[in-house]
């Protein structure tokens, strides 16, 4: 794993008086961290908190080595950020609202000028950069989005729902657009709710629930043994075996007669599964293990963490 360039120290945040974001603890290297949460778990009020914008409670911030924020205005030199909710130039075009953001980073307007039409030449944005951007697709405004946080050659992007609003084949390409900037090694932070989106471009994730940590790692450590899903049918599967397998410390999903899906715990234990279908009477004709996904897992962790 690379060297942590973002790191979190049991960071406590307010906003409006209540706490938003409480014990945040994660140290992240990847070259692309999934900022993964539902609507309202903290994720924007952290991408404020990673740039300074936003004063913590208590606890350390450090992004690329710099202290937060008492080191915000290095860091904003050498971060591009692309915000969920910030529009772009008004009554302008394209290249005029890249190189506003240019000039907003310090670079002369001819340097802005000139880096604006490399940004929107990367991104695939053709003739459509010298047309009002009022009239803008939701793709090409992102893509505009984009190239504003890129124009100053940034060491690392923060994108805050960046696909938003995006239709399936709009998300494809933005996605694919994002995933270049990554493999050419630009570092970033994607912060999303769709779990899809993250999976195919992250190697770590850092994931809130409630403002605290739910996960932070490698995205493969979340799909480990702990999220094996086991699928049994036969008679008598129904509520009575369900009781008897929480009370063993399985978690169970779907049940109906006939038919049950649990996940067991970390060693994959079954010996109690099968002591409770004895006891309850039932008989197992045919028991799978169902393919995990990263949406499993994902639930599962927040389970874990609403528990706590």
């Amino acid at each position: 794993m690379s060297a942590p360039w973002i790191d979190l120290q049991d960071l406590h945040l307010d906003r409006g008086g209540r706490p938003v974001l409480t014990g945040i603890t994660a140290s992240l290297g990847g070259r692309a961290i999934g900022l993964v949460g539902a609507n309202g778990a903290g994720k924007s009020t952290l991408i404020g908190a990673l740039l300074g914008v936003l004063r913590v409670r208590t606890g350390r911030v450090r992004v690329l080595g710099l202290d937060l924020p008492a080191e915000a205005m290095e860091l904003r030199a050498r971060a591009g950020v692309m915000a969920e909710q910030a529009g772009i130039f008004p009554g302008g075009s394209g290249v005029e609202a890249v190189v506003f953001a240019g000039t907003l980073s310090g670079l002369a307007r001819r340097e802005a000028l000139r880096r604006a039409h490399r940004a929107l030449d990367a991104l695939d944005v053709g003739e459509e950069r010298y047309r009002p951007t009022r009239g803008y697709s939701t793709g090409m405004r992102q893509r505009c989005k984009l190239a504003m946080s890129l124009v100053h050659d940034p060491e690392i992007l923060i994108l805050d729902e960046p696909t938003v609003g995006l239709d399936p084949p709009g998300r494809l390409q933005l996605l694919n657009l994002i995933r270049e900037l990554r493999d050419e090694g630009r570092r970033i932070l994607f912060s999303t709710h769709v779990l899809h989106d993250a999976e195919a471009l992250c190697d770590e994730m850092l994931l809130l629930e409630g403002g605290a940590v739910a996960f932070y790692g490698p995205v493969g450590s979340l799909l480990g043994p702990e999220s094996q899903v086991m699928e049994a049918q036969g008679e008598g599967l129904g509520e009575a075996l369900a009781a008897r397998l929480a009370a063993a410390g399985y978690r169970v999903g779907e049940s109906e007669p006939g038919r049950i899906v649990f996940r067991t715990g970390p060693q994959g234990d079954l010996m109690p599964f099968w002591r409770a279908v004895a006891e309850a009477g039932a008989e197992v004709r045919r028991l799978e293990r169902q393919t995990s996904t990263l949406e499993d897992a994902v639930l599962s962790a927040m389970e874990r963490a609403r528990a706590n």
